[in-house]
């Protein structure tokens, strides 16, 4: 009689337990730990793959499942239809990029509706500020970043000089175009970019932009027109260093890759490969990976009240050329355990005190 009412007991358990999942939204998988963080990513670029690489790992740290949604390749669309099915499985958070501001938007709108906290890397707006449930924006401080390549090339080059962006309308490709030409010293409408500016005191021109979308193949055919349109071209400013791959394989086929200096940021590790082999002139660096990592550990401190949300953060960066490359960001940091426990123990990042309006 005992053993029968003890079964009854546990049976009725289980089905109280399952029917508590169900009406709460919770999964399985959300019941164990601390639950499940989704990751969304914008493209198939490899700083958006090694930031989720460092989610996974300072999740794990932390007592969190990270889940990956299906790349959405651009696509404003599979994003929402991501951030839809992470909500109805119940994630406890949403991290990682959204594809362009207008996405962002809708994201971050599906994502409150539900009261689910969100994280994202890249695309900050000040409309978000101290908004409920939109826990903050972690990025490069734009402009400054790509100012001390401009500032560089300015100093080692005279003559025409280009730029290929990443994609544009997420605000982060139009903040580095702008800081780079003003390290360049350009004088005249510098954030529309367009029509030639005199850069430098007139020792530099700065001709043409093209987009490359943050791709390799995109910047190579981007690199083709500009060397097509500027035979005498003396430099060039590539936003990330997967495009800037496309580019120098561009100039060598042109055989210009001994007439035009190439200069990046990013410190990817094919761009470090590339400085060390002396066709990259310069970059400016940070790590997906640590970005990753600190993403998650502010969620875990929102979550657990220790934040208030609605924050700006910037990222760590270190501007490198040839001679102090060893000093680049990592972008293989969640490969190091000694090196993950070195970042999780850190202090979190602050918040930036007068984020731009």
């Amino acid at each position: 009689m005992k053993s029968r009412l003890i079964r009854t007991i546990i049976a009725s358990s289980t089905i109280v337990a399952t029917i508590g999942l169900a009406l709460t939204g919770a999964t399985p998988a959300q019941a164990s730990g601390k639950g499940t963080i989704a990751f969304i990513l914008s493209g198939p670029d490899l700083y958006y793959q090694y930031g989720l690489k460092g989610a996974e790992v300072a999740a794990a740290k932390l007592g969190y499942s990270v889940k990956a949604y299906p790349n959405p390749n651009g696509s404003p669309s599979v994003e929402l239809a991501n951030v839809k099915d992470a909500i109805a499985e119940g994630v406890v958070a949403i991290d990682g990029y959204s594809v362009g501001l207008s996405t962002e938007d809708a994201t971050i709108a599906a994502a409150s509706r539900a009261n689910i906290p969100i994280f994202l890397m890249y695309g900050y707006s000040h409309q978000y500020l101290n908004q409920k449930d939109v826990v903050g924006f972690e990025q490069v401080n734009l402009s400054p970043y790509s100012f001390p390549v401009g500032a560089w090339l300015k100093s080692n080059v005279k003559g025409q000089i280009a730029v290929i962006t990443g994609q544009l309308g997420r605000g982060d490709a139009e903040g580095y175009r702008t800081g780079f030409l003003e390290g360049l010293g350009c004088a005249g409408n510098v954030t529309a970019g367009l029509p030639t500016l005199s850069c430098a005191g007139g020792k530099i021109q700065y001709v043409d932009t093209e987009t490359g979308h943050w791709l390799r193949p995109d910047a190579y055919t981007a690199a083709q027109d500009i060397i097509g349109k500027y035979p005498n071209l003396a430099a060039i400013f590539v936003e990330n260093e997967d495009m800037a791959v496309g580019v120098h394989t561009a100039l060598v086929a042109a055989h210009k890759a001994n007439q035009v200096v190439e200069v990046s940021q990013n410190g990817a590790p094919y761009g470090m490969a590339g400085m060390a082999a002396g066709w990259l002139k310069a970059s400016d660096t940070c790590s997906p990976a640590l970005e990753g990592i600190n993403s998650v550990r502010l969620i875990d401190a929102y979550i657990n009240h220790k934040i208030s949300g609605g924050k700006l953060y910037y990222s760590y960066s270190v501007f490198v050329t040839k001679a102090n490359m060893s000093q680049a960001v990592g972008w293989t940091i969640f490969q190091s355990p000694s090196a993950v426990a070195k970042y999780m123990a850190q202090p979190l990042l602050k918040p930036v005190a007068n984020p731009p309006m």
